[in-house]
This record gives structure tokens, C-alpha cells and sequence, in this order.
């Protein structure tokens, strides 16, 4: 009886003694490169409706992933196009026939599509070329 006695002291003695637990933490470094893509698409939506001097060029959409923003820059025929206003949405730029012009910036990366139109200058519309591209900043 002492003998049973003593294992079952035994037993309980080494299920309440401390117990050391190992806790294991394992974690993953991931690390991705997004590539830098910036692209404006034109559509033809309402092309050539006119609201008094304004003529509608439809309407586009922007894309850029650029981390420090971007500009939207209007490239046209040099020597074209003075005095008409490109206009998108609260954006408007005067050109003055350089063959290009900054009509809006971002400040970072950025999706939207707006309406465009143009008021032509006092040569009216003088070139088959009116170009919208982004440039990326940084």
C-alpha cells in the first residue's frame, strides 16, 4: 500500500512541478516591386458638341502609380493653337504654341477620368494634333 501510495505522490508531484514551454515565433520578410505605369486613354464620348466657343473632345482617363505624382502635359503642332484653352474639368492651361503645355499636376499617385474640351484662339483649330501624355515626377 505505501508503495501505491508513493507513485501516486509521485504522479501528482510531477503534474504540478513547473514545466518549461518553448513558445516558437516564426515571421517572413516579404518585400514586392511594383513597376511604375502611367497611361492616359481618350474616348471619343460627345467629340465635337459644342457649348458656345467651347468644343468637346470627349472624355479621358488618367493612370499613374507614380510614388511622387505626376503632370499632364498637352503636346501639340508648335506654332499652333495660340490663345485656345484646353480645359478638363477645374484644369486650364492657355497655350501659347511652344508645342506643349503642363494642364494639370497630382501630387502623387492617382485614378480619375474627367471631360476635356477645348476654346480655340483666334486661328481656330490650326493643327490635326493635340496629344495628352503623363509624366512622372521623381
Amino acid at each position: 500500500m505505501v508503495r501505491r501510495f508513493s507513485l501516486a505522490m509521485a504522479g501528482i508531484a510531477l503534474s504540478l512541478a513547473p514545466t518549461t514551454v518553448t513558445a516558437a515565433s516564426y515571421g517572413y520578410n516579404l518585400r514586392a516591386v511594383v513597376p511604375l505605369h502611367c497611361v492616359v486613354k481618350h474616348e471619343a464620348t460627345g467629340f465635337g458638341a459644342t457649348a458656345g466657343s467651347v468644343v468637346s473632345l470627349g472624355r479621358f482617363r488618367e493612370f499613374c502609380n507614380a510614388p511622387g505624382g505626376y503632370q499632364l502635359v498637352v503636346s501639340y503642332t508648335p506654332g499652333t493653337m495660340r490663345g485656345a484653352r484646353v480645359i478638363a474639368e477645374d484644369d486650364v492651361v492657355v497655350l501659347n504654341g511652344s508645342g506643349q503645355a503642363i494642364l494639370s499636376r497630382a501630387t502623387g499617385p492617382r485614378i480619375r477620368q474627367r471631360m476635356i474640351s477645348v476654346s480655340p484662339g483666334d486661328d481656330g483649330f490650326d493643327t490635326d494634333r493635340l496629344e495628352l501624355q503623363i509624366v512622372p515626377i521623381g
